[in-house]
């Protein structure tokens, strides 16, 4: 299970029934911070009951026992279920932050979507990589938050720790330990702890990954949680995750967004009815999953503060007097113009040391 290879069950081994999975002896106490000693008088303990997931109460079912109209206990509003993507898939899921591509449940009085997988989490669940043992991790909608793993800003969903306080967006609490497929590539990818290698999407030395036992193809876990679709500025169709280059000639190897060359070995984001393609860096940008429109609830402005990217005439930062072409705080009374970037109301709060470090 974690180094994949064949355990011989002749000789000592840990194995959950449960789960069916296995693991050496070796490999299974070989870091303190991914396992615990049960003692006996504990034996017998209960595990966390994770059964009771995020809807609070279903109003109407379908014919096929789909649960359609909702309450969540996250929002005050009652929720219908849809299939429209077309029409929807524009919008943001207020859970995951990713653009809708699956069944969603949508609010009928205000700009909150939920994708169906995204409402049906359990409010508390472990998080096999999270350091603190025995912890209760709860499903938060916090105001804004850092990822202790992608180590991103956002205002969506998370699991928040009951011992350390460390938040988990829903994007990375979903990674598993063992393998997943990759669109890129044709194999099953197996999940590395101990990796000594380079990532195939981004070029950089990496120390986890899921990497092929066939070829040498390995990806960073968080390169496997980069977003297929996104939107951008540079091209009113959606940008879509593109593995493989589609262009044989060096001409085309830039980025439509800061002009510079890009690396055809890596992945980039692509649409192939404008023939734009861009850098994973410039198409994410620095605060992709911050939702617009939103709600901020922290600060000293006397009025409630709304999240808001300014793309036309570029009104002046009531703090700095630059004009705002970035993330910024509105003020959503009408009569008051207070208008604030987001790096200045929080000058100690950057993007994402992830997105910074990549060069692709």
């Amino acid at each position: 299970m974690i180094c994949h290879i064949e355990v011989n069950t002749e000789y000592g081994s840990y194995y959950c029934v449960d789960c069916n999975i296995i693991f050496h002896v070796n490999c299974a106490t070989r870091d303190p911070d991914f396992f615990y000693v049960v003692s006996p008088e504990n034996e017998d303990e209960k595990p966390l009951d994770i059964s009771l997931n995020s809807i609070t109460n279903v109003l109407e079912r379908n014919d096929a026992g789909e649960a359609t109209i909702i309450e969540h206990f996250k929002h005050n509003h009652y929720l219908t279920l849809s299939d429209k993507i077309r029409e929807y898939g524009n919008k943001c899921c207020d859970g995951c932050m990713l653009l809708i591509s699956d069944s969603f449940y949508y609010c009928s009085e205000c700009e909150f979507f939920l994708h169906k997988a995204c409402a049906e989490l359990p409010k508390m669940k472990p998080i096999w990589f999270h350091p603190c043992q025995l912890a209760t991790l709860v499903l938060t909608s916090d105001n804004i938050f850092r990822c202790e793993i992608c180590d991103i800003l956002s205002n969506g969903f998370a699991y928040k720790c009951n011992e350390c306080g460390m938040h988990t967006c829903l994007r990375c609490q979903a990674i598993p330990p063992d393998a997943l497929s990759c669109p890129g590539h044709e194999h099953p990818l197996l999940f590395y702890i101990d990796f000594v290698g380079r990532c195939s999407a981004c070029g950089l030395d990496i120390s986890t990954a899921f990497s092929c036992k066939d070829c040498n193809y390995s990806v960073d876990p968080l390169c496997m949680l980069l977003p297929t679709r996104v939107s951008h500025k540079c091209d009113e169709h959606l940008l879509a995750l593109t593995y493989h280059d589609i262009h044989d000639y060096s001409k085309h190897h830039y980025c439509d967004i800061c002009e510079l060359k890009r690396d055809p070995s890596r992945w980039f984001y692509h649409c192939t009815t404008c023939d734009t393609s861009a850098h994973v860096k410039c198409a994410l940008g620095e605060y992709s999953f911050i939702k617009t429109g939103s709600i901020y609830k922290e600060g000293d402005h006397p009025h409630p503060l709304t999240f808001v990217k300014k793309t036309k005439l570029y009104p002046e930062c009531t703090n700095c007097g630059e004009p705002c072409e970035e993330l910024a705080l509105e003020c959503a009374e009408p009569e008051c113009n207070y208008l604030v970037h987001w790096k200045c109301m929080n000058p100690y709060v950057s993007g994402s040391t992830f997105l910074r470090r990549i060069d692709f």
